[in-house]
């Protein structure tokens, strides 16, 4: 399924839950959480640029696709 076919039913569903009414902010959230292709381009920037600078500086370590904040359990 093309994106461009879920953008009514997920506007409207939208609706539906807010109780009828919804800003056009949160309606674009909305279709933005169902676009696959969206989620995997962020996936890619955050494995590609983000991940690997954080990596790089020890901010975080990586365990397959599971990022953790490095020494968290020391944070106060």
């Amino acid at each position: 399924m093309r994106m461009s076919h879920v953008y009514q039913p997920v506007m409207v569903m939208t609706l539906l839950k807010r109780h009828g009414a919804c800003n056009e902010t949160e309606i674009a959230k909305s279709i933005l959480a169902h676009d696959q292709s969206q989620i995997e381009y962020y996936e890619n920037i955050t494995r590609n640029m983000v991940g690997r600078v954080l990596l790089g500086h020890g901010v975080v370590v990586r365990d397959g696709k599971t990022y953790r904040l490095s020494d968290f359990d020391r944070l106060s």
